[in-house]
């Protein structure tokens, strides 16, 4: 990390922030970077993402976005990626569904079409009737974090433990590199073993 990187404003900070279950904690995040922060426990990465995102109010603490509060342009900018009881879709819907759905939300034109070419590109067009509770994991979170990006305005990319559903942790983490190399803002919330095991 060179010394602008790390003088330079967050595009994303938390100070001291707290709620529920959570322990008061701090996030700095940066523009083309991946920030991964430990969190055990799918309520933990809910209240958090929720925070990080604008979405709820912390008990104490500040979430600054480039700098000072702003609430509604955290909600425009952050989405949340694959929350276990907050954005992760249901276990027995097809992916061609689901993806449709976000495109859908993402204001897409055409969003059938849309979700067409997302799986191609991806090559993933024989997975398109596969339930998300039988896809791989790294392929859930690849998805699912292309289809956050999508939206309008969105260019900080919250990744929920992208570990609970087992598989190769290099490929959640390539994931979220490949996302901060397009300029993202990415933070990853992950058990402090896959954490561990993803910065070696």
């Amino acid at each position: 990390m060179t010394t602008k990187e790390l003088t330079a404003v967050p595009t994303l900070a938390a100070r001291g922030i707290t709620v529920g279950p959570i322990a008061a904690i701090d996030v700095e995040a940066y523009a083309g970077q991946v920030t991964l922060v430990a969190v055990e426990g799918g309520q933990r990465a809910d209240f958090l993402s929720l925070m990080l995102s604008g979405r709820m109010a912390p008990k104490a603490g500040v979430v600054e976005l480039d700098g000072r509060e702003d609430p509604k342009g955290l909600r425009n900018r952050v989405a949340i990626v694959d929350a276990p009881d907050t954005s992760a879709p249901a276990d027995e819907l097809p992916l061609a569904e689901v993806v449709m759905e976000e495109l859908v939300f993402a204001g897409l034109r055409a969003p059938r079409r849309a979700m067409r070419k997302l799986l191609a590109d991806e090559g993933l067009s024989d997975l398109a009737s596969t339930t998300m509770g039988h896809l791989p994991a790294e392929v859930r979170t690849r998805v699912l974090t292309r289809t956050a990006a999508a939206r309008k305005d969105v260019d900080i990319l919250i990744i929920a433990i992208p570990d609970r559903h087992g598989g190769d942790i290099a490929a959640w983490s390539d994931t979220a590199h490949a996302w901060a190399a397009r300029g993202y803002t990415v933070i990853v919330l992950a058990s402090a073993a896959a954490i561990d095991a993803a910065r070696r």
